[in-house]
């Protein structure tokens, strides 16, 4: 039997898939240009990224701003974040962000 369906039907492993990104899901994202947090954001696509486990992302309610969030390997969400900005073609406000919402900007040092 295949690895695939040791593990469960499609629709279960689907199902496990989504409850392991939900379980990473913050509870809100806070804007690193205006900081403000706001809660109606999406889980984005991240089955090519290696070393992302989940993503997320909105436009910030009160100032426009994309707001991504990374969750996984340090490396990868550096080399996420720097890909992001370059495609966006300008400088983003990098920062970190605990579970609950804290906003830590980074400061390249």
């Amino acid at each position: 039997m295949g690895q695939a369906k040791q593990r469960g039907t499609q629709e279960q492993r689907i199902a496990q898939a989504q409850a392991k990104i939900e379980a990473l899901r913050p509870e809100k994202l806070v804007c690193g240009a205006c900081k403000t947090a706001f809660t109606d954001f999406d889980s984005m696509d991240t089955r090519n990224m290696r070393g992302i486990n989940a993503a997320f992302g909105g436009h910030c309610p009160a100032c426009g701003e994309t707001v991504l969030a990374f969750s996984g390997e340090a490396d990868a969400v550096a080399d996420a974040m720097i890909a992001w900005q370059d495609a966006m073609g300008s400088e983003a406000k990098i920062g970190s962000q605990s579970r609950d919402g804290q906003h830590v900007p980074f400061d390249g040092e």
